[in-house]
């Protein structure tokens, strides 16, 4: 979109890509971290709408969309934090509000946990604390060996595109959902295997005990039909976030600010004019 512009940030000489919009010298911004698969693409209809409120950006992480995708990166959640909290003090955030979808809900928790002084509010796309959580089909066979390699490898591009109308029956933008699939290329699937192997959602009851004390403004987003996270799992946020603003879309998948783009910049606009510029 034109209102978005694309940079490459390098930290420890691997580089990420930013897609940013809005004012770039402020020190509080929004800050949006895609799942596995996907990129800073994903937000690219909700950050012009943020930026309206405050700067606003989103990252492809290593080993994702147009990011470097080395192979000694550190792939898992502690790594990320690695590259994570340098990178948002390189683009000299100070005041962050976190969009968080799925997976690495996990790494902006994580660093909310790490930050909490510079974490002013988290919003939960499909993920969040997510305590005894038994994993789906797909991420369980890839975290085991040889079978998620055979199953990366006879993955196709239309068997991708029916995987991912799971739970999405209306269907997915066709021009987002293309890009994926392109760049879920070779060493974004090995990736991926790499970081399902290396992440322990047990640890989601240390996030829920760092996280519990602190009053950090929450708004959870859920949709009914995701295939691959509970909608259960909405409520139970407020098993750490007591005051936790939560929606659960019927009609709607994985994917809420990619199936529902208007709907999702709505509720999270009008979340954020309550909390940015707040002293917290």
């Amino acid at each position: 979109m034109s209102s978005l512009r694309e940079s490459r940030l390098s930290i420890d000489g691997v580089a990420g890509v930013v897609t940013s919009a809005g004012d770039s010298g402020s020190a509080e911004a929004v800050v949006c971290l895609h799942s596995v698969p996907g990129s800073g693409r994903d937000f690219q209809w909700l950050l012009p709408e943020t930026a309206k409120l405050a700067r606003s950006i989103a990252f492809d992480l290593p080993g994702f969309g147009r990011a470097e995708k080395p192979r000694d990166f550190p792939y898992s959640i502690e790594g990320y934090q690695q590259w994570l909290a340098p990178a948002i003090d390189e683009l000299g955030i100070r005041r962050a509000h976190l969009v968080l979808h799925s997976f690495h809900s996990q790494t902006g928790l994580m660093w909310a946990a790490m930050n909490p002084d510079r974490c002013a509010s988290v919003t939960l796309l499909d993920g969040g604390i997510l305590e005894d959580y038994p994993g789906n089909l797909v991420a369980n066979i890839w975290r085991k060996k040889y079978a998620g390699e055979i199953l990366q490898f006879i993955t196709t591009r239309p068997m991708f595109k029916l995987f991912m109308r799971l739970g999405n029956p209306r269907g997915l933008n066709p021009q987002w959902l293309d890009e994926l699939i392109t760049e879920d290329d070779r060493a974004t699937r090995r990736v991926t295997l790499e970081l399902y192997r290396n992440t322990n959602f047990d640890d989601a009851k240390i996030l829920r005990q760092a996280l519990a004390p602190r009053d950090v403004p929450i708004l959870v987003i859920f949709g009914r039909n995701d295939p691959f996270i509970s909608w259960r799992y909405a409520e139970r946020q407020r098993e750490t976030f007591a005051d936790a603003e939560i929606h659960v879309w019927d009609d709607c998948g994985h994917f809420p600010h990619v199936q529902h783009p208007e709907r999702t910049a709505e509720t999270v606009t009008a979340f954020l004019q309550t909390v940015v510029g707040s002293a917290g």
